[in-house]
């Protein structure tokens, strides 16, 4: 890439923050109060401790399931829950999903 087009990058992503820090704050209290439904939840706890791109997809909710004692089917409601409100992130590598923790909430 030239010099100019990775410039032009750096602005977008210094932009994107700002927008981010600035949706944040506005979003303070919301974020505050879900933080504190995350803290009592260990399922979605573990999720986001978990959630560093290491394990694809079936193994990584196994793990929680493992360590939780919850079924299946909260732990994939519980990540799916987690991925609409933008705290993980899926990432595609290849034909696998893996899931990072966006850092939303801190």
């Amino acid at each position: 890439m030239s010099d100019n087009t990775n410039e032009i990058l750096r602005e977008i992503s210094r932009k994107l923050d700002q927008m981010i820090a600035i949706s944040k704050i506005g979003n303070r209290e919301a974020i505050k109060k879900f933080r504190e439904e995350i803290d009592k939840d260990i399922v979605s706890q573990k999720i986001l401790q978990y959630a560093d791109g290491s394990l694809s997809s079936d193994p990584f909710k196994q793990k929680i399931v493992a360590e939780t004692k919850v079924s299946e089917a909260t732990v994939k409601r519980r990540v799916s829950e987690l991925v609409d409100v933008g705290a993980l992130t899926p990432v595609k590598k290849g034909r696998e999903i893996y899931y990072e923790n966006s850092g939303l909430l801190g």
